[in-house]
């Protein structure tokens, strides 16, 4: 194997190890539409600019992580990443903004 290769499967076993969070399905499909790795969900958690409570309607249990363009909402107990969200400021975004057209 290349050794940058196993470097970097090194350290992407290191960030799914801290992370501590299984990623859902949709979650999965959502990352790969807005055109986020899997490193930037995993350091959305482990070093997150901002962590709340979600709204009740996204169900009991959820936290928002976010950090630079990334939101995630997560189920404390289960560790599991239901969804990723596109970090905007605007309060409506979803089929408007795409990652692209925040980023210019």
């Amino acid at each position: 194997m290349n050794p940058r290769h196993a470097r970097q499967a090194r350290a992407l076993a290191r960030l799914v190890d801290d992370a501590d969070v299984t990623l859902s399905a949709h979650c999965q499909d959502r990352a790969t539409e807005l055109g986020y790795s899997l490193d930037d969900l995993l350091r959305c958690v482990i070093q997150p600019e901002q962590t709340y409570s979600c709204h009740p309607r996204y169900g009991p249990g959820r936290r928002m992580y976010q950090r630079g363009p990334v939101s995630l909402v997560v189920h404390e107990q289960t560790r599991t990443a239901i969804t990723v969200l596109l970090r905007t400021t605007r309060i409506w975004s979803h089929g408007v903004d795409t990652r692209r057209t925040v980023v210019g």
